[in-house]
């Protein structure tokens, strides 16, 4: 009974849950580091680069990660996925007990497992279960969720007496979602969705189609550009709004309001895209003026005055900077010579990119220029946020706009 249901056409929503949890997860806790940064540097002993090494191992590991969970999901399946939750869980779990930089760093690392793959395979698992026209939308509400992850972890850190006490909560929610998958995770088995086909995918064949494909590396590109100001600027906007007095439950909230802005992005631009992107010229245009407008208030809005104002500030901010990654991230199910056959593969590519530079670039390159002046990192940071408007001119959008516009009303 219980396999018939797991094979129903509703069961994708199940999926999409599951994969909603998988990331949530880690960017929960995760972003609880943020939050208590100064706690955990006066109770750690940390430096400012060590911190900033800390808060961004799990997107290290994606680094590592992405592309081959690609190449995996492309020959093994959504096995795969089951297997980066439970590694994930280990380290949220490893956390708890953390005392020194190298088991929280460790911990940390391993967090990033579960993120990572379910980024670089959510495209091929919902465009097993969905219409390729819907594939854009899945992939904002799973980006916006796990942003909901981010706000809730950034959010209610400091509620915690203790920060042990904020790590434990986090390793409960952690043998939960472990609980949940084992139970109802699946396999697309028969059925219509364009990623049916995809059994098992040999990995020459994999690199062979993807490597050489110049469109995933503009993909790879845009969600570089995209990504690298903004989540520099969540990462260190708690300690920003601190050095310029406000308290730690206060700097809390407010960084909240860039991820709470991503998750709205997340949801919205993508259905604006899909009713009123019909044409390539509308879709480069308002890229366009959202990155630029983005860029302005990377640098500007986290001096605005204490309050509504500063809120409202952030909250847009992450809305503009972050609108058009559930795009790309999607994109390669879409594109000639990729789609869903070597979408694993391609979306992990595309990832790996994005992840180098969110890590490389704001920490150790950003970060150590600038060091505690947080106007020239922030300045630093907007200048980055400029480049996806030049991009804007040349992203690859033909593929994904003829097949969102043959499913209108999908």
């Amino acid at each position: 009974m219980f396999k018939k249901l797991k094979n129903a056409p509703w069961y994708g929503y199940v999926m999409l849950a599951l994969l909603c949890l998988a990331i949530a997860l880690p960017d929960f806790a995760q972003y609880q580091v943020t939050s208590l940064a100064n706690r955990l540097r006066l109770e750690m002993g940390l430096s400012q680069s060590q911190y900033s090494t800390i808060a961004t191992a799990p997107l290290l590991a994606g680094i590592f990660l992405c592309f081959l969970s690609g190449l995996l999901m492309d020959r093994f399946g959504t096995k795969v996925l089951v297997i980066s939750v439970i590694i994930t869980s280990a380290g949220i779990v490893l956390r708890a007990f953390a005392e020194g930089f190298w088991v929280m760093y460790i911990s940390m690392i391993l967090m990033g497992f579960s993120a990572s793959f379910v980024n670089a395979t959510t495209p091929k698992v919902m465009g097993a279960w969905f219409p390729a026209s819907r594939v854009t939308v899945l992939m904002g509400v799973v980006i916006a969720i796990a942003n909901a992850g981010m706000a809730l972890g950034s959010g209610t850190a400091t509620l915690f007496a203790t920060t042990a006490g904020a790590f434990r909560f986090s390793a409960g929610f952690a043998l939960v979602v472990v609980l949940l998958w084992l139970l109802f995770s699946t396999e697309k088995k028969g059925g219509s969705g364009p990623a049916v086909e995809e059994t098992r995918v040999p990995f020459v064949e994999s690199f062979k189609a993807v490597l050489p494909n110049k469109q995933v590396w503009l993909c790879a590109a845009c969600c570089l550009t995209l990504t690298m100001g903004v989540l520099g600027c969540s990462i260190f906007l708690p300690q920003a709004l601190m050095s310029r007095g406000l308290a730690e439950q206060e700097a809390a909230w407010n960084g909240m309001a860039i991820t709470l802005g991503n998750m709205a992005t997340s949801f919205a631009t993508p259905v604006i895209i899909r009713r009123f992107g019909t044409t390539e010229k509308r879709v480069r245009r308002m890229m366009a003026v959202y990155s630029l407008t983005a860029a302005i208030l990377v640098f500007t809005s986290w001096h605005l005055p204490a309050g509504p104002l500063l809120f409202i500030g952030l909250f847009i901010t992450g809305f503009l900077a972050m609108g058009f990654v559930p795009l790309f991230q999607s994109m390669p199910v879409y594109l000639k010579g990729v789609g869903s056959r070597y979408a694993g593969t391609a979306t992990g590519l595309v990832l790996t990119v994005q992840l180098l530079g969110t890590v490389v670039v704001p920490s150790y390159i950003a970060a150590p220029i600038a060091g505690d002046n947080y106007v020239i990192l922030f300045g630093i940071l907007a200048a980055i946020s400029l480049l996806p408007s030049v991009l804007s001119r040349v992203v690859p959008l033909k593929d994904m706009l003829e097949a969102q516009n043959a499913g209108k009303g999908a």
